[in-house]
């Protein structure tokens, strides 16, 4: 009985370290992926980022290739509904947006795979396109969502709003990246925001709009801000959204 007690608890263990490899692989290559692009990042470099937890023998346990490395990264790009429902569909969209920023500054996987996105030296088999297929999708549909509860002008249709805030967007992240290691990235999608919103919000709500460049601070409290998100799951990265209006 004994024996058969402890299979079970010895398979989890495995299973628990193989997780934590895997996620020890990830966030080394991403980190190597955002410091030295794609073409710059080897497999030895992720390896050693990734410390003596990982073995040549264990990264390829789990990855066949570089390529194989970079599309995982990709896919842990942050969810595209990782806000709650708001009434206020704009203001959702404006909380969504700093959200990112946050993982942006402060989580290597965010970083990495936003970087991937906008990498021109990956290969065909690694399709970085799917990231902003899945924002556009996602920002397309809250904005219709905008416009059936009379928030949105009549003058931008969603898909046209969607494509104009993902471009602006990333090339404000890119513009930070290279100033200041996007330092100042909230300040400057506060300003996004200011100039975007009279194109597309009627303008009775645009006052009730929080768009300055705390947002951040004011929906997380100041203790969990930095806080790393579990990547293994989209509940914990929902379950911190959520606290946002909770604790607005």
């Amino acid at each position: 009985m004994k024996v058969k007690e402890e299979r079970p608890r010895a398979t989890r263990a495995r299973q628990e370290r193989s997780i934590r490899t895997r996620d020890a692989i990830l966030r080394a290559a991403a980190e190597v992926f955002d410091e030295f692009g794609y073409a710059g990042a080897t497999l030895q470099a992720i390896q050693d980022r990734a410390c003596q937890r990982v073995t040549k023998g264990g990264l390829y346990h789990h990855f066949s290739s570089k390529e194989d490395i970079a599309r995982a990264v990709l896919a842990a790009q942050v969810p595209v509904n990782v806000m709650p429902s708001q009434d206020s569909k704009i203001q959702e969209l404006i909380d969504t947006s700093f959200y990112f920023v946050n993982l942006l500054q402060t989580d290597p996987l965010a970083r990495g795979s936003s970087r991937l996105t906008t990498d021109g030296g990956l290969p065909e088999a690694v399709d970085a396109t799917r990231p902003f297929r899945a924002w556009a999708e996602h920002i397309q549909g809250v904005l219709l969502q905008a416009r059936q509860a009379g928030q949105m002008l009549p003058t931008m249709t969603p898909e046209e709003g969607a494509e104009t805030l993902i471009a602006a967007f990333v090339g404000i992240q890119l513009a930070s990246r290279a100033y200041d290691n996007c330092t100042q990235l909230p300040r400057r999608v506060s300003v996004l925001w200011r100039i975007y919103l009279p194109g597309i919000a009627v303008p009775g709500m645009i006052p009730s709009l929080d768009y300055a460049p705390d947002r951040l601070t004011r929906l997380l409290p100041s203790n969990r801000q930095t806080e790393q998100p579990n990547r293994q799951g989209k509940g914990t990265v929902r379950e911190r959204g959520e606290d946002w209006i909770s604790a607005n």
